[in-house]
């Protein structure tokens, strides 16, 4: 009798949350000391970027990069919002540190993420401004990198959506934050799902919902999706916890009592949050 072993697809999905992605810095850490690897990683927002690292095998670097430059003027703050229209330093965060200050192995990465010789398949999610839904991009250049990863970051109030071939996009965690079902319906039958909010969280409705409406009041279905996020941020949490429960994921999260928010540009802070997520990933994977 000839028996087919079959390895199950596995995936790495990395919630975002702005600055309390420290806790997934130190669990890419860990990852990455066990050459753990996947066969698709799904980014949001801040996650996205952290996936970089990941990919590029450059241990630390998902710490550095927010903690050591976060103190910065240029890095976040209204004189950001002055000369870049986004409270966020894109040209730091997305070209100097990047590209100069702290380089990304762009070659690590793309030979680890080339699907032509069997690599992993990365996947960075946006929300369509016009359509009010998810996408997950697929970057294959170096320029689609960057800008698919700042598509990702792009937090209403704080920024101007980014434009993708005339399309504007924001942060991808307004129409799927934790893609679970999208790893599900890929085939993902293993999953490592690193969350930024503590247990027991859940997301509350917005408080000014028409202050939305106002401000995107040319997105109309961007703002049927923002009305709609704490459902399906909740319905993404109870389809983790049931995969939780069943042995085929596991989920790491941030001790509550470290609980930071997504602005936080404490170092000691951020680098503590980072710690704990590289101690409890080395402890559970």
């Amino acid at each position: 009798m000839r028996y087919t072993f079959r390895m199950a697809k596995t995936g790495l999905i990395l919630e975002g949350g702005g600055m309390r992605g420290l806790f997934t810095a130190g669990v890419i850490d860990a990852l990455i000391e066990k050459q753990r690897q996947f066969d698709v990683i799904y980014g949001v927002s801040a996650g996205s970027c952290h996936a970089i690292s990941f990919l590029s095998g450059q241990k630390d670097r998902a710490r550095r990069v927010n903690a050591d430059y976060c103190t910065r003027p240029d890095y976040f703050g209204f004189g950001c919002l002055l000369r870049e229209g986004s409270m966020f330093g894109w040209k730091l965060i997305f070209d100097e540190i990047p590209n100069k200050l702290d380089p990304i192995d762009y070659n690590t990465f793309w030979a680890r993420t080339n699907m032509d010789s069997g690599g992993t398949e990365f996947l960075v999610t946006v929300t369509n401004a016009r359509t009010g839904q998810a996408e997950y991009l697929r970057p294959k250049t170096t320029r689609e990198l960057i800008d698919f990863c700042k598509a990702s970051c792009s937090l209403p109030f704080m920024c101007r959506p980014t434009m993708l071939d005339g399309t504007p996009y924001y942060d991808g965690g307004i129409a799927d934050s934790i893609p679970v079902r999208k790893a599900l319906d890929d085939g993902c039958e293993k999953l490592v799902i690193v969350l930024t909010q503590s247990a027991g969280f859940r997301k509350q409705p917005l408080k000014h919902p028409a202050l939305v409406k106002l401000l995107y009041q040319e997105y109309p279905k961007l703002n049927k999706t923002f009305l709609r996020r704490h459902e399906n941020y909740n319905e993404s949490l109870g389809i983790v916890q049931m995969l939780e429960q069943q042995g085929k994921a596991t989920v790491l999260r941030p001790p509550a009592e470290l609980n930071v928010s997504r602005t936080e540009r404490n170092p000691q802070k951020l680098n503590v949050l980072a710690h704990a997520g590289y101690e409890l990933a080395m402890k559970l994977l």
